[in-house]
């Protein structure tokens, strides 16, 4: 089984992403080392046999695709517009040129 993130709340573990485990399922709670960048492998700890490499790609293809909403998207197009338009004042600024 991956390792399951999350964090404790109220004295109660709250997942970083939703669980597949039916009730009654004993886990093993162990704090998360602050220092290390979860969710990303290391590169002396990536995958070199045939059969981890394998492992790997399963672990990858099981997880579930992100499904925007049309809000979502909109919402997103709508900040990348606001940002392209702060940097571009930005570089007009450093450059010298009024808008």
């Amino acid at each position: 089984m991956d390792t399951i993130l999350g964090v404790i709340r109220g004295g109660r573990v709250e997942f970083d992403t939703p669980i597949r485990l039916p009730d009654g399922t004993r886990v093993r709670v162990v704090p998360a080392d602050k220092d290390k960048d979860e969710g990303f492998i290391r590169e002396e700890d990536w995958p070199t046999t045939p059969e981890a490499i394998e492992a790997l790609i399963r672990r990858m293809e099981s997880i579930e695709p992100l499904i925007l909403t049309p809000e979502d998207e909109a919402r997103i197009a709508a900040a990348r517009a606001a940002v392209r338009e702060v940097t571009l004042a930005a570089v007009r600024k450093h450059m010298g040129i009024e808008p």
